[in-house]
């Protein structure tokens, strides 16, 4: 096998596998050599990536070797032919033409997580790069705490219009649709685990045929499965269960103020002046006054800074506050370079949207984020 095939399936099965566990199987990948192929597997349980990448077999068999130590010494090998030879007691890769070799323990095979199969009537099929957008688009919004489970992914629905890609915390929200049927995926829709989607998305992007989705029948389950060349990915995960919020409900439909600015310029004023800025609630502050727009931020710890930017604004005077991280998570995934803000209160939520038609015309996304009060705030 080449030196490259075997860390390239190697790294990308690095991704779903336990660093720190009590079982140290779960800390392995599970290499399994049959006819023409090796299958690289790694798993914690929740999430399994599994790559398949062309080779010549000599004898079947399986090893399971410790996956991140595998791996970093893979990576520095010379890149060419290497063969890998398994016993009950070790796995020896030679590599360099004979010149070197490696030897590492192993565990037992036997006794790896079995790997899941793709079924399930349930299916979707996307081009690997529109994939890998709407997570993009979406996944930064969820949330890590454990106490709401269901906010820890990206809410997937869809009907014979659209898909649509979902995720928020309670403080901003984001929303990533693309037109199409996809009617199998109903409304009631999945969740899938955001950690999950960023392993996806990383693969989706080097994809060279579509991504397959399928959904288990009991709505429990989900997997993923591409071609990267040569290489056959799979990446199979539990799904979130519980009932995702009615998100809809708090998209504002009436924000009467709006504000048009460059995006690359308000990231650059956001990003100045968020560094005096409460290391805790990362507040800023907008300034929409006489027709000016002004972002600033005071502590009594850090100082204080202001930037004016050029915008266009159409509304009464108004102050309000913003979280600097969530503003910045949300301006970043924007691909347009103008961008609106539309407003109704300071203390009401505010609707972001890129300004015109994204690069992709049979795509759309909509943020959200909710507001941080302001003692002195105007309007």
């Amino acid at each position: 096998i080449q030196q490259g095939d075997l860390a390239f399936a190697v790294g990308r099965a690095l991704g779903s596998v336990q660093q720190k566990t009590t079982q140290p199987l779960l800390s392995c990948v599970l290499l399994e050599a049959d006819k023409n192929t090796l299958r690289v597997t790694g798993t914690d349980l929740d999430v399994t990536t599994s790559v398949v990448v062309p080779c010549t077999v000599k004898t079947p068999g399986r090893a399971a070797v410790l996956a991140k130590h595998f791996f970093e010494v893979i990576r520095k090998m010379p890149k060419g032919a290497v063969s890998i030879a398994a016993s009950n007691a070790e796995c020896k890769v030679q590599y360099g033409d004979g010149k070197g070799w490696s030897r590492f323990p192993v565990q037992i095979a036997d006794e790896f997580p079995r790997v899941p199969e793709l079924k399930g009537n349930l299916r979707m099929t996307l081009a690997g790069d529109a994939l890998a957008r709407l997570v993009d688009r979406s996944a930064y919004a969820s949330s890590d705490e454990p106490a709401r489970p269901q906010l820890n992914g990206v809410y997937v629905h869809g009907n014979d219009k659209q898909v649509a890609f979902v995720a928020t915390n309670g403080h901003l929200l984001a929303r990533s649709t693309r037109r199409g049927d996809y009617g199998d995926l109903s409304k009631d829709g999945v969740i899938v685990p955001s950690r999950v989607l960023g392993s996806v998305s990383k693969f989706a992007q080097e994809a060279t045929s579509p991504v397959e989705l399928h959904i288990a029948d009991g709505r429990n389950h989900i997997g993923f499965a591409t071609q990267v060349g040569e290489f056959s990915v799979q990446v199979f995960a539990r799904l979130i269960e519980g009932q995702y919020p009615n998100y809809e409900q708090v998209i504002p439909k009436d924000n009467p103020r709006t504000l048009t600015v460059s995006r690359t310029d308000l990231i650059e004023a956001v990003d100045i002046v968020a560094s005096h800025a409460d290391t805790n609630t990362m507040q800023i502050r907008f300034s929409l006054r006489g027709g000016k727009f002004a972002v600033s931020s005071a502590t009594a710890d850090f100082g204080a800074g202001e930037q004016g930017v050029e915008a266009e604004y159409q509304g009464e005077d108004m102050e309000i506050g913003y979280n600097a991280k969530y503003l910045l998570q949300i301006l970043k995934s924007i691909p347009t370079e103008r961008i609106t803000l539309k407003l109704k209160t300071a203390l009401s939520a505010g609707v972001i949207e890129p300004l015109g038609a994204l690069p992709q015309g049979d795509e759309e996304m909509l943020c959200l984020i909710m507001p941080l009060r302001l003692p002195d705030a105007v309007g």
